[in-house]
């Protein structure tokens, strides 16, 4: 086996790793006889406290350590005995909220959440940019303790004052849309506010659940028991999304995903063109539509589902597992019809107050949330060239996580035969096809918080650092007496090196100034003279 084929399967274990800007030595797979002339050869160079020890019995597998991890590195990529190497990096503990009720959430790790939030925990995309989601369904608690904070809220409405202040043809649509009513206004309803906290409970607030995406913004749509409801459901969300691309983001809501747990039994897609062709026309704006088929054992392509038996290319039909993890005795099925599989048996969300706030539910209404919820997931990774294929190619882009998350689904046995991708959903595997294929291989370094460097000329401000993670932080400018005359937040990249430059709408006419980055009770701050950028 050559070098390129061990790197290509160490690739998973290297994107995931929880790194540092310090490695602990380099690990090494060389043949057993060949190690020794290796060591011998790093330390008749600058290396001479060259020490290893085998890690195992199993296989040619050493630890190699010296003064200079970085030249042991290089040796390695210049010796032809060496099979795989890799950087020695202290492991941290996995980033598990802390919901009072995530124990109960048996499906997350089915579908390995957790290793995926060790990367990304959803929010914003690469640009920093709000990933929103719209969901269709039959009404919402807005006020739920832990979903409130999570709503997209229309900056350019204002609230019930009978205006269409943005100009999107829908008055106080200041939270969503209400079909049924015709207003901003929504039912509160258990299914719908069911469907929210799977893919958008607030995450890491000691409170109740974690929704797959911790930060979402979720376009909400209430919609009545009519077809017509639903279609002009996804009229409002298609509006919106047009907005957003024709006015370059600066109208609408960017709108990536959408969600919707209802249907119509013993119908075909025939029977249903206007229904059918909204799929292609988000799809057309860079949407994926997530949808879940009939909680029935029935094979949707015999007996007619809809919106299951639609042929849209930007449609993503979903069935449900149980906890034993396979196929649900009642699910829809369909080898052309049904695309992938979730977890979907006594699943713990969010609920009415009535209902005391959360309550275990199952079907196929609450598989795919969690597939949604992933699909919108997989935008937040910052990876420039992934954000750049959703800008350029927003089309391309939806098919892409389509594609991802049915290719990378768990092969079920109940399920073969059963839908298309015979899987069930591993929302890690989806996340490191994307890193793999889109990002580049070279992670961003991790360490205490940190400002390395900082200047400011007529170009801006530019600061180099370091952070222990990806999650956001505040910068904030400071003038000599200590009052703040500038803040924004910043989103470290998950690859590549942490540095940004930025050009603040402010004037700085005296000389020392101070940027601080903060991130909880951490605060990082160094010096800067507007006037001479080499001080």
């Amino acid at each position: 086996m050559n070098k390129l084929t061990w790197l290509l399967i160490l690739l998973p274990s290297l994107l995931f790793s929880q790194n540092s800007s310090r490695t602990f030595g380099v690990i090494v797979m060389s043949e057993k006889n060949k190690i020794e002339s290796f060591i011998n050869s790093i330390a008749a160079g600058r290396n001479r406290d060259v020490r290893y020890k085998q890690l195992g019995h199993l296989t040619s597998t050493y630890l190699i350590t010296s003064s200079n991890d970085a030249d042991i590195y290089k040796a390695c990529q210049n010796d032809k005995d060496v099979i795989a190497f890799e950087y020695n990096y202290e492991l941290k503990p996995r980033n598990k909220p802390n919901d009072t009720k995530i124990n109960d959430q048996y499906y997350l790790s089915i579908i390995k959440a957790f290793e995926t939030w060790d990367v990304t925990t959803g929010g914003k995309d690469y640009k920093g940019k709000d990933i929103i989601i719209g969901v269709v369904d039959d009404g919402y608690l807005l006020t739920h303790e832990d979903l409130k904070d999570n709503f997209y809220i229309n900056p350019d409405e204002l609230p019930n004052d009978n205006k269409d202040n943005d100009g999107n043809g829908y008055k106080d649509d200041y939270i969503g849309w209400n079909t049924r009513t015709g207003t901003g206004t929504h039912d509160e309803k258990s299914h719908g506010t069911n469907i929210l906290g799977v893919l958008g409970a607030k995450g890491n607030n000691s409170t109740g659940i974690s929704g797959i995406n911790w930060n979402i913004k979720i376009l909400p749509v209430t919609t009545g028991t009519f077809v017509s409801n639903v279609i002009e459901a996804y009229e409002y969300l298609l509006a919106e999304r047009k907005q957003y691309n024709q006015s370059g983001g600066t109208k609408g809501s960017n709108i990536l995903v959408t969600s919707y747990s209802g249907g119509l039994a013993n119908a075909f897609a025939s029977d249903h063109p206007i229904w059918c062709s909204i799929y292609d026309k988000l799809g057309a704006e860079g949407v994926l539509n997530v949808g879940a088929t009939t909680n029935e054992d029935v094979n949707v392509e015999e007996v007619g589902d809809m919106p299951s038996t639609c042929t849209s290319p930007y449609l993503l039909i979903v069935n449900s597992t149980n906890k034993l993890d396979q196929k649900d005795a009642s699910t829809g099925v369909g080898v052309v019809s049904v695309d992938m599989s979730a977890p979907g048996e006594r699943i713990l969300t969010t609920d009415l107050i009535s209902k005391g706030l959360y309550k275990t539910e199952s079907g196929t209404s609450l598989s795919t949330p969690m597939v949604a919820g992933a699909a919108a997931l997989l935008h937040s990774v910052k990876c420039e060239a992934f954000n750049t294929l959703v800008v350029d190619d927003p089309k391309a882009a939806a098919l892409v996580i389509k594609d991802v998350l049915m290719t990378t689904s768990d092969k079920i046995s109940s399920l073969q035969g059963k839908t298309v991708s015979g899987g069930r959903l591993n929302l890690s595997a989806a996340l490191q096809k994307i890193l793999i294929d889109f990002c580049s291989k070279e992670l961003s370094p991790k360490g205490d918080l940190k400002i390395n460097a900082v200047s400011w000329t007529e170009n801006g401000l530019s600061l180099d650092y370091i952070s222990p993670d990806s999650q956001e932080l505040i910068l904030k400018i400071f003038d000599y007496a200590g009052k703040e005359v500038f803040q924004t937040v910043v989103t470290p990249p998950v690859f590549g090196k942490k540095s940004f430059n930025i050009q603040p709408d402010i004037y700085l006419p005296g000389m020392i100034y101070f940027a601080a980055l903060i991130s909880g009770n951490n605060i990082a701050s160094r010096g800067f003279n507007t006037k001479d950028p080499t001080k």
